[in-house]
């Protein structure tokens, strides 16, 4: 028998105002019996380990020769050292997909200033690299 974890939240005080005006107030206690804390832990150190986690990433560039695909790697990383660039293959072309992006919104911020240079560039799902702490 797993053992009963006991979560208790307190909201916060713009939260409580608004339900103070409802006539609602109090804490919310969760009891963990199916052990879903411990899989939540689990799923955190399994992405840790492997390094990756699902997200966001720019596609700016898609040929069928692996010496294209290099050669826009070299020419964009050449232009913004600091973003990670990586050639992915799927048949039949080569990808050139640029950035690590844990949200949509930070991938379609990145993809504005992006769009000028490279017209053709798109939003894709990808796992994306993740520092390891």
């Amino acid at each position: 028998m797993r053992p009963v974890v006991s979560n208790t939240f307190s909201f916060p005080k713009y939260a409580t105002a608004r339900l103070n005006a409802f006539s609602q107030t109090g804490t919310i206690n969760i009891h963990d019996h199916a052990g879903a804390t411990e899989l939540v832990q689990r799923h955190i150190y399994f992405n840790k380990e492997r390094g990756e986690i699902p997200g966001f990433r720019i596609q700016i560039f898609s040929t069928n020769s692996l010496t294209s695909a290099k050669d826009a790697k070299a020419s964009f990383l050449m232009q913004n050292e600091e973003e990670d660039a990586s050639i992915v293959y799927e048949a039949p072309n080569y990808r050139l997909r640029v950035g690590n992006y844990s949200s949509r919104f930070d991938a379609n911020l990145a993809l504005q200033e992006l769009i000028v240079q490279y017209p053709n560039a798109f939003i894709v799902n990808d796992m994306i690299k993740i520092d390891k702490q």
